[in-house]
């Protein structure tokens, strides 16, 4: 009876055994460890700063061009048409429309106006209560008009500055005369407006003297056209399917979402290029890590040998180097992000208070920190030391045990 060569026991070296192993390994070789993890946290937190300033810089210009603006808000208006007008029958089926929540008008026409002895040409603007609400108008004195007000405006600082009014407070509760010459504009039911009107607030807008009233006062002389209506849709996904109707009706849309697509895209090309600068970092830790990964292949290929000639199996020499490659990437991307986030937090501290020494009041951010960045590059980072120990780890998993033993 012949006899059977015994098979090599195949024993899988428990998963808490092997972290420790890599773990130990790694403190074992205090300095090499430390430099490696030194050059992830250059690398990644090079890039992450880079990519917080991108982020800041396009989440400030976003503040300062949209300001309050609903995403959800439109703004209608009718081309260069003697046919498409922004006419009563225009509105009926602008509010007709099942995506729309709120919708108000604006008159805009040229007049003058004379105030204390003195006279400039002005905008004037006749609006309605829904469309002062979804206007981000920045009062600085008085108050805006409301249902109540027949005979009140609100003007600009500009206004004031036109006139010869330092103090934009004396104008509050003064009167000032408005001329607009309707019948210019509409000569068939349109009749001239000369009306005198008490000025109850002050804004800063614009650089040309603007004047706000009730869409009322305007309507009573003869007015059939709007000049601009704006509406907000009831949800943000519903706004391109509400433009294009609108649109289909032969009228002229615009969003802040166009502005918001616009910056984006600036700030993508901008946001690559950062990361190109950042990549260079990313370079030297990636070279660190292979080096590290290597050196470390070379020191232990008797020991590996050993496990494998006790049992051990393949696959697990390769998961020893995967979880050492796992543990430099992960504390070194941590550290790294943690000391970008607190630069970050400093230099927007520091130029906050430079701003405010200017006479700034309002605070702002140039860097950015969302939690989805930071996700993304421990990702990104643990991803990149996958790559790394890819050929270190399959060297171990083939090491030959018999050669391997034979090494001094």
């Amino acid at each position: 009876m012949l006899s059977k060569t015994p098979k090599r026991r195949i024993v899988s070296i428990p998963f808490s055994v092997l972290l420790y192993m890599s773990w130990r390994n790694l403190t074992t070789k205090k300095l090499r460890s430390i430099l490696t993890i030194a050059g992830v946290v250059i690398g990644i937190g090079a890039i992450f700063f880079l990519l917080s300033l991108g982020l800041g810089l396009r989440d400030l210009v976003k503040k300062e061009v949209i300001g309050n603006k609903s995403i959800r808000l439109i703004d209608v208006s009718s081309p260069n048409s003697r046919i498409v007008k922004l006419d009563e029958n225009n509105m009926h089926k602008l509010r007709g429309l099942s995506q729309v929540e709120k919708i108000g008008i604006s008159y805009s026409l040229a007049g003058n106006a004379k105030f204390d002895g003195s006279e400039t040409d002005v905008i004037a603007y006749g609006i309605d209560m829904p469309y002062q609400e979804l206007t981000d108008f920045q009062i600085t004195n008085g108050r805006l008009i409301n249902d109540s007000d027949t005979k009140a405006v609100f003007v600009n600082q500009a206004f004031a500055d036109a006139v010869g009014v330092r103090d934009s407070n004396s104008l509050i509760k003064k009167s000032l005369e408005l001329n607009i010459p309707i019948k210019s504009i509409n000569p068939e039911t349109g009749k001239d407006m000369n009306e005198e009107y008490e000025i109850v607030g002050i804004i800063s807008s614009g650089s040309g003297s603007e004047i706000y009233l009730p869409a009322s006062s305007l309507t009573q002389y003869g007015l059939t056209t709007y000049s601009q209506v704006k509406l907000i849709a009831k949800q943000s996904a519903q706004i391109s399917d509400l433009r294009k109707q609108i649109e289909s009706l032969g009228l002229e849309t615009s969003s802040p979402i166009d502005t918001i697509d616009q910056i984006n895209q600036i700030f993508k090309y901008f946001n690559l290029m950062l990361v190109g600068f950042g990549a260079i970092g990313m370079i030297v830790a990636i070279l660190g890590m292979f080096n590290t990964l290597t050196i470390s292949l070379l020191e232990r290929t008797r020991e590996i040998g050993l496990l494998i000639a006790l049992g051990g199996r393949n696959k697990d020499m390769r998961m020893l180097f995967i979880l050492e490659a796992l543990f430099i990437s992960t504390i070194g991307s941590m550290i790294g992000i943690f000391t970008a986030v607190v630069t970050g937090k400093l230099v927007n501290l520091l130029m906050n208070n430079m701003a405010a020494g200017r006479g700034v009041t309002e605070n702002f951010s140039i860097f950015s920190a969302p939690l989805w960045l930071i996700l993304t590059m421990i990702g990104f980072m643990m991803s990149v030391g996958m790559l790394v120990v890819y050929l270190p780890a399959r060297r171990a998993e083939k090491i030959n045990p018999i050669e391997a033993l034979r090494r001094e």
